[in-house]
């Protein structure tokens, strides 16, 4: 089942691709929309069991999903994607 991304971004350092961060919506059909938005990022740096990034990698769909499902998920997901519902719900 492919999750529902709102919103990624992408960063690079000297051309080679550092971190990609998603914002998914986990809300289920029974709750209040937006009731239920996480962000996860996947790094080129191993940190465990999560998505780890390669430098040349290829931004795709594909990767989007791999990190909403294998990223880590972050606490920072406002500072982020500032704005993010209010920009969602216009």
């Amino acid at each position: 089942m492919p999750y529902k991304i709102l919103q990624a971004t992408i960063e690079y350092k000297n051309g080679q691709l550092i971190r990609v961060s998603v914002l998914t919506d986990f809300t289920s059909s029974q709750s209040t929309p937006l009731s239920d938005v996480r962000a996860h990022v996947a790094t080129n740096k191993p940190a465990g069991p999560y998505k780890v990034i390669l430098p040349d990698q290829q931004i795709s769909n594909d990767l989007l999903q791999q990190v909403a499902a294998t990223g880590m998920e972050t606490a920072d997901r406002d500072k982020i994607f500032p704005k993010w519902k209010s920009k969602l719900k216009a």
